[in-house]
């Protein structure tokens, strides 16, 4: 299992902010990664399918008034909310990742174990790591 932590860079970054240049940093830092791991530019496809996906996960976690929110850190978000757009990320992120990464129907269960696993280990980690730093009020 490997925990993807760099992906809490595209869970952190705040809403309101302008989408192209978001997408563009994840573009830049999924290229980073595919630097770091020597891979074929998958851990690229998923940063900028995640990032250009983002508002519309954000809308089907926060719910209707996802607007009244700057980051996914605000204090009228519940946590089942922010569960579910974490959980939401990783998992895309996982699925593009995986899948990029054996690209063949041949290995459709190993792709499906590896996204699970590492999914839920990443989430572990993630939300340990958010715990962690977070401002207790």
């Amino acid at each position: 299992m490997n925990p993807s932590i760099y992906i809490l860079v595209l869970i952190i970054h705040r809403y309101d902010l302008d989408q192209f240049n978001f997408i563009i940093s994840g573009f830049f830092l999924g290229f980073i990664m595919d630097i770091l791991s020597q891979s074929a530019g998958s851990h690229s496809l998923s940063c900028v399918t995640v990032s250009f996906l983002r508002p519309l996960i954000t809308k089907f976690s926060l719910g209707s008034n996802y607007e009244d929110f700057s980051t996914p850190f605000s204090s009228g978000i519940l946590i089942s909310n922010r569960i579910l757009y974490y959980f939401i990320i990783i998992l895309l992120h996982q699925i593009i990742v995986n899948s990029f990464s054996y690209f063949n129907w041949i290995h459709t269960f190993v792709i499906l174990k590896l996204t699970i696993l590492n999914s839920i280990f990443t989430f572990i980690v993630i939300i340990s790591i958010l715990n962690l730093f977070s401002n207790k009020e």
